[in-house]
């Protein structure tokens, strides 16, 4: 009995170590320019939620669909409960909006991206414009 709580002690003492350094995360997001809505805030959280935010204006997804185009690239689109669709090619990095009422996709550059801390999710306060 000894020997083994020799043994397991290192490993609980790395855990218990190790702990404060692994920082909990509750998402992802990137911050996008647009020529239409410029700052748009995109987060991507834990069950497929998706979130997209410019102004005073906030929009969800559910899920993403993943396929390729007909030359073989591959794609994810989230489509949002306006009639937008967030369109993303993972291997060029490169990010596409299809506004509601138009065709033609508009391209987004990055400005930055990072991870949302457990502690500092976005809030959402205006609910005269959450229909819209």
């Amino acid at each position: 009995m000894q020997k083994l709580k020799i043994s397991l002690s290192p490993i609980l003492l790395f855990i218990f170590l190790a702990f404060p350094f692994s920082a909990a995360y509750a998402g992802e997001a990137v911050r996008l320019d647009c020529l239409t809505r410029q700052n748009v805030l995109i987060s991507f959280f834990k069950y497929h939620l998706t979130t997209m935010q410019w102004g005073k204006h906030f929009q969800i997804a559910s899920g993403a669909h993943k396929d390729r185009t007909q030359s073989g690239a591959r794609y994810k689109t989230w489509s949002f409960r306006n009639g937008d669709d967030l369109v993303f090619f993972p291997k060029n990095e490169r990010w596409f909006i299809i506004y509601s009422d138009q065709q033609k996709p508009e391209r987004c550059r990055v400005e930055e991206s990072f991870t949302w801390p457990v502690v500092s999710l976005p809030r959402y306060s205006g609910k005269e414009d959450a229909l819209s």
